[in-house]
């Protein structure tokens, strides 16, 4: 019971520390230098007859003006993925590398799938909203599960006596 509390109480501090930052900061800086420029140059690397530049929070070309805005992220999955390896009974060097695959692991599935999103934008804009609301966000979550698990089994299997 403690580490499921300890879990909400986390996942409930990030959100709230996240609803704290003004969103001109993440348009401005966040987003523009940790995702909008990533994905204008995977996307110019992949298709250069794209052209796609990074403006502010919008990855912008002659055939999208994709926005970039809170929540499009991937925060949440962030969130739960962090509070559990946070409240999961395990040693420091454990969780810490744990933080650190977990998070590299959703930023990186995140910039694929703002890529792969500016692309439904640009060309097959009637799978948009299934693939931004549904789909992407319930693989991303099923990505973090697997991943979590996975870094759980390790640490228990590390605990084992030989």
């Amino acid at each position: 019971m403690y580490q499921f509390v300890l879990f909400i109480a986390f996942y409930w501090l990030f959100n709230y520390l996240y609803f704290q930052i003004p969103d001109q900061f993440y348009s401005d800086v966040l987003y523009h230098h940790g995702v909008v420029r990533l994905c204008a140059d995977l996307i110019n690397k992949v298709a250069p007859l794209e052209q796609v530049a990074g403006v502010q929070n919008h990855l912008i070309s002659a055939h999208a003006d994709l926005q970039i805005i809170r929540g499009c992220d991937s925060a949440g999955v962030l969130f739960l993925m962090i509070s559990a390896v946070l409240s999961f009974k395990a040693s420091w060097p454990e969780k810490l590398l744990g933080l650190f695959l977990g998070v590299s692991l959703i930023y990186c599935l995140n910039i694929v799938r703002v890529t792969g999103i500016y692309f439904l934008v640009a060309y097959h804009q009637e799978w948009f909203e299934f693939v931004h609301v549904y789909l992407a966000p319930t693989l991303m979550t099923i990505v973090a599960f697997i991943f979590f698990a996975w870094w759980a089994i390790g640490c228990r299997d590390v605990a084992k006596p030989v």
